[in-house]
Parts: C-alpha cells; structure tokens; sequence
C-alpha cells in the first residue's frame, strides 16, 4: 500500500509541477499576460502615430489660417492712424507669426514635449490656465 500511495504522490506533484511551470511562465512561450502586454503597447504605439498623423494634417491648416491672420492683422494695422492701436497690433501680429512659425517647425510630439516642459517648470501658471479655460469654455456653453 505505501507503493501505490508513494506512486500517487509522485504522479501527483509531477502534474502539479508541469502545470505550474507552464502558468509561470518558465516552459518556454510567453504567458498570456505577458503578450497582452505587448499587443495593448503596440496597439497604443499604432493609435499614437496615427493621432499624431492627423494633427499634422490639421495643423498645417492651423498653420495657414493664422498666416492669412495676420496679414489682416497687418492690414489692419496699417489703416489707422492713432498710436496706441497700432502697437496694439503689431504685437499680436508678431505674436501670431511666432505662433505660426513655431507650430510649422515643430512636430506634434515635440510641441507636446514643450508644453509638459513648461507645464512643470510653472504648474502655477498652467493651472491658472486651465482654469481660464474652463470658465471660458462654461460660459460658451451656457451662451
């Protein structure tokens, strides 16, 4: 009887080894985890390029409209005759050329690596806003 006992046993922890070795992860193949893993990263890389791929197309639109914006910024500019307005809009006209130019040398990614830059040197400033942005975009849906 103890044979069969001692046979049962062996038996026993043999099946229970194989499936644990194979659950682990230690037979070889990778586990189901593990792939899962790798499929979400590659399917999050793949709906990364292509959000990115489609912010590039409508930011060279962006890139045009505030061009053509400020042409009539400067056309404006170049009508009146006080000069306190004139100022005015030579700033913003300068401000919307360096906006131009910068979202048109830079990728999305990096424009994105900027903002997390500047976002963590000043998170008072970007807080405040967000905050700006929110009221505003309250009111518009209130309006």
């Amino acid at each position: 009887m103890a044979s069969m006992i001692e046979g049962d046993r062996s038996n026993t922890s043999g099946f229970y080894s194989e499936g644990q070795s194979s659950v682990g992860g230690n037979g070889g193949s990778p586990s189901l985890k593990q792939e899962s893993k790798e499929q979400a990263k590659r399917i999050g890389s793949i709906t990364r390029q292509r959000a990115f791929s489609q912010v590039d197309a409508k930011k060279d639109v962006l890139c045009e409209s505030l061009n053509d914006f400020a042409k009539q910024l400067e056309s404006l500019s170049g009508q009146g005759n006080a000069q306190g307005p004139q100022q005015l809009l030579g700033s913003a006209v300068g401000f919307v050329r360096k906006a131009s130019d910068t979202l048109e040398r830079n990728s999305t990614e990096d424009l994105l690596r900027q903002a997390q830059t500047r976002m963590r040197e000043r998170p008072a400033v970007a807080l405040a806003g967000c905050a700006l942005l929110g009221f505003v975009a309250a009111r518009f849906l209130k309006a």
